[in-house]
């Protein structure tokens, strides 16, 4: 059965979250896994294990359950690829950080509360924060069932919340199906990953097509993947630089289909493809010559790999 690591990360270190996800490591000092025992649980973490890592919460020196009804600014789910190993190559620009862990990021949740995670995830985070950032393991799946039943969007409906609800209750038993847990938490993160991204990219209520530009209900906006995953690293599942937003109006269609990519500068460009009717190749034109929204340096290499799955 898979054990889950916690891990807080102090507001201050923002930066340093963000380096250790897009390189899929994180790192501690020598010094602060020499305290307490830390050493010996970061030894115990294996392939496979879950990490959750909580960032921006409340004060930390509070009596213990204290952070039960607590919100953390932002939680990421990840899974361990390596074992602890030490490596001196410069990652991030503060310290080295040599005492490290590979992972792959599963979602970044946003904003989380107790109640999503669960009074034993959070009191694990907040022995993390009082340990300097160290991980804080617990045993088995139970804490991890929790926190799909707790982020499952429509839970009296919902496959995954029975599943998870399964999970949480039987965490003791002596033969774990580990793929079937793996399966279900990562659906559900998953779905509650595009929710996040959703709402960090769209309004309130209306929001922009990248392409064509049009304002329009959220209701005619999806949230897409520039690169389908299926052709990415799987830690590149939570990357928000490989996603964009198109209209159900004929952009999203126009550009999964390979009809328009975008150039190395940003710009709307119709393809070869585009030609097969000459409808298709005026919906195409009519969106060629624009600059795509949102197009950074960042975003660039996931419109080039666009590109390049979609060259005739």
């Amino acid at each position: 059965m898979p054990n889950t690591a916690y891990i807080y990360v102090p507001t201050l270190a923002s930066e340093q979250l963000d380096t250790g996800l897009s390189n899929g490591r994180w790192g501690w000092r020598a010094s602060a896994l020499e305290r307490g025992g830390a050493l010996q649980d970061a030894q115990t973490l294996e392939p496979g294990d879950y990490l959750v890592f909580g960032h921006r919460g409340p004060n930390s020196r509070v009596k213990p359950g204290g952070w039960s009804d607590a919100t953390l600014q932002r939680v990421v789910v990840a899974q361990l690829t390596t074992a602890l190993f030490t490596e001196e190559t410069p990652i991030w620009h503060d310290d080295t950080y040599p005492e490290r862990i590979g992972l792959r990021v599963i979602a970044d949740l946003g904003e989380l509360s107790g109640p999503d995670l669960g009074s034993r995830a959070m009191e694990s985070l907040r022995l993390s924060a009082n340990k300097r950032g160290v991980p804080v393991v617990t045993p088995g799946a139970e804490v991890m069932g929790h926190l799909v039943v707790g982020i499952s969007a429509e839970p009296a409906d919902s496959a995954d919340w029975s599943a998870a609800a399964d999970w949480a209750a039987s965490a003791d038993r002596a033969e774990p199906d580990d793929g079937a847990l793996s399966q279900v938490l990562q659906g559900a993160l998953s779905r509650r990953n595009t929710s996040v991204l959703r709402k960090r990219m769209l309004g309130a209520s209306t929001g922009t097509c990248a392409f064509c530009g049009r304002t329009l209900p959220n209701s005619l906006l999806s949230v897409i993947h520039i690169t389908p995953l299926h052709s990415l690293p799987a830690e590149a599942g939570a990357d928000v630089d490989n996603c964009t937003v198109a209209c159900n109006l004929g952009c999203e269609q126009l550009f999964r289909r390979g009809y328009v990519t975008v150039d190395a500068e940003g710009i709307v460009t119709a393809g070869p493809r585009s030609r097969e009717t000459p409808d298709v190749h005026q919906a195409a034109g009519a969106i060629s010559g624009r600059l795509v929204a949102g197009f950074t340096a960042r975003s660039a290499p996931f419109f080039a790999r666009h590109r390049d799955l979609n060259a005739i």
